[in-house]
């Protein structure tokens, strides 16, 4: 795409009032193996518990033993408190890893808190212009957020700090990391022992867009509240009380994300759990989407759960009940 092209097209997508149409998506290139992986930590740094087992460097040498060339973006971290570092810092590292030619994907290592802290200290516009994939879940949600309000293709799929984890299905993750971001596959594989069950039937398409319910609920009332007219959104959560789902959910609900979504996927809630006397999760779920006008698939392998896909957000999917599964209707890569 030449310079004078990409210019006009930029000018046309920020000039949209709440959202980017399909026509200004900024999507990034596949990766190739022997690409430069950035590691950012736009929110909180590991445990130390994690440091004092190497944690980093298995990171690093996994990826490594996969074919991939791996950096740290800042190569080493100051924590501040519960964060990584100040909200200026942990963006500047982002956007460093961001403006580095050599960087072809950017995964994030953790979540926990303070993403939406760096979100006034990036530079979208350079974003749009020079695309790169993005990774992550949880808190990194709110940067997914943000990104996608500016068009960008990004990427839901595991923090980092998962690898290390002896519970954690790493072979699955990658092998969904390679299929969707090197081999360009089309449709997602369901791991054999999970039962994805159907709230309410039907097809549906719109774009995928969605991450962790706590942030998606926090964004509300703010600038960066989530558009989803016309979007398949899938929700996850880890370790909240029922009430506390519930009223995430009222949030969202009051708040108008339910009312043109096309499609609803809600993917792992695990550790969540009920106080005496509280409803399930799935009396809640069915309270909101039993009879909804539009289909909703529940126990996605999405989230924070031990076998978590790779999951391309902004582009267009199908959801099919039928199926228990969503199809790329479009791809997320440019070229």
């Amino acid at each position: 795409m030449t310079t004078w092209y990409k210019s006009i097209l930029l000018t046309v997508c920020v000039s949209a009032m709440n959202f980017v149409s399909a026509d200004c998506l900024f999507k990034p290139r596949a990766l190739e193996k022997g690409d430069l992986i950035a590691l950012v930590f736009p929110a909180t740094y590991l445990d130390v518990d994690d440091l004092e087992s190497g944690a980093l460097e298995n990171i690093k040498a996994t990826l490594e033993q996969r074919g991939f060339a791996v950096k740290y973006y800042p190569e080493q971290s100051s924590p501040f408190g519960y964060l990584s570092d100040t909200d200026k810092n942990r963006a500047a590292a982002l956007m460093e890893a961001w403006r580095d030619p050599e960087v072809k994907a950017i995964w994030c290592c953790r979540g926990g808190f303070g993403s939406c802290l760096t979100l006034d200290y990036l530079d979208f516009t350079y974003m749009q212009e020079n695309t790169k994939i993005f990774i992550g879940m949880s808190d990194i949600t709110a940067i997914h957020v943000a990104l996608q309000k500016h068009g960008l293709v990004t990427f839901l799929g595991p923090v980092l700090n998962y690898f290390n984890s002896a519970e954690f299905d790493v072979e699955y993750a990658l092998t969904s990391m390679e299929n969707c971001l090197v081999n360009k596959d089309t449709s997602i594989s369901i791991p054999g022992e999970m039962e994805i069950d159907v709230l309410n039937e039907g097809v549906a398409s719109g774009e995928l867009v969605g991450g962790n319910l706590t942030l998606l609920s926090s964004l509300c009332g703010t600038k960066w509240q989530l558009n989803t007219k016309d979007k398949v959104l899938l929700i996850e959560e880890i370790g909240e009380y029922h009430y506390r789902i519930d009223r995430m959910l009222w949030q969202l609900k009051e708040a108008g994300l339910f009312r043109d979504v096309k499609g609803v996927i809600l993917a792992s809630f695990d550790g969540c759990k009920a106080k005496i006397g509280e409803s399930s999760l799935r009396d809640i779920f069915d309270k909101y989407f039993k009879n909804a006008p539009f289909p909703v698939l529940y126990q996605f392998p999405s989230g924070h759960i031990s076998t978590q896909a790779m999951l391309p957000l902004n582009i267009e999917v199908e959801i099919d009940t039928s199926q228990k599964n969503i199809t790329y209707l479009d791809t997320p890569f440019s070229g």
